[in-house]
């Protein structure tokens, strides 16, 4: 686990270095989508950038800016959604998006019912010849479990400081670690073998 004030140095070198580089960057920051009720831990923009360009993806747009969040290894594509088709996925993540414009909500589900997952998980939108990249760092997410998030863009386009409509969605996954789900008979042994100690620690008080 990272401490917090590396990733806010982080994140700030991220929003600095994206608003030096590109003007239409307008308000756009880690605030601007959510997930389980907090905002991303880092952001990146970049004019000119697709990121669902690719069979597998197109990383540039945040290149190395996450590194300083992870180990630097691979990015692998988890999903994609292409204006109002539905999101495809592999692996044990699925996603949605709804809303429409500059603005909605999305979901990451762990579809498996024993394994709990942690991952770094970048959240990306195109929009306007631009794109944006969002990162929840070390995300964990439950076997089962549905995490809600919301999503904006405020980035800009052209003169009139308007935001640009949506486009496509595209989610990116590293360094994803898996824990199983404690089966119930090991909740019994435990709560059988808790129940033992205490009955010897009685007995032993007794003496």
């Amino acid at each position: 686990m990272k401490k917090l004030p590396q990733k806010l140095a982080a994140a700030a070198a991220a929003c600095l270095l994206a608003g030096s580089a590109f003007a239409d960057i307008g308000t756009a920051s880690v605030n601007d989508v959510t997930l389980n009720g907090s905002p991303a831990d880092a952001f990146a923009y970049q004019a000119g950038w697709n990121p669902q360009a690719g069979p597998n993806g197109d990383t540039s747009g945040f290149g190395t800016t996450f590194d300083a969040f992870g180990t630097g290894s691979a990015w692998d594509l988890l999903g994609k959604k292409d204006g109002s088709t539905p999101f495809s996925t592999t692996g044990p993540l699925s996603f949605t998006l709804t809303g429409s414009g500059s603005s909605g909500t999305w979901t990451v589900t762990n579809t498996s019912a024993t394994q709990n997952i942690q991952l770094d998980l970048v959240f990306a939108l195109h929009a306007g010849n631009q794109g944006g990249a969002w990162l929840f760092d070390n995300q964990a997410i439950a076997a089962g479990q549905t995490l809600n998030g919301t999503w904006q863009m405020n980035w800009t386009v052209g003169n009139n400081g308007a935001h640009p409509d949506f486009s496509n969605a595209t989610v990116f996954g590293r360094d994803m670690a898996t824990t199983p789900v404690p089966e119930p008979a090991t909740y019994g042994m435990l709560l059988a073998g808790l129940g033992l100690v205490g009955a010897i620690a009685r007995r032993r008080r007794g003496e």
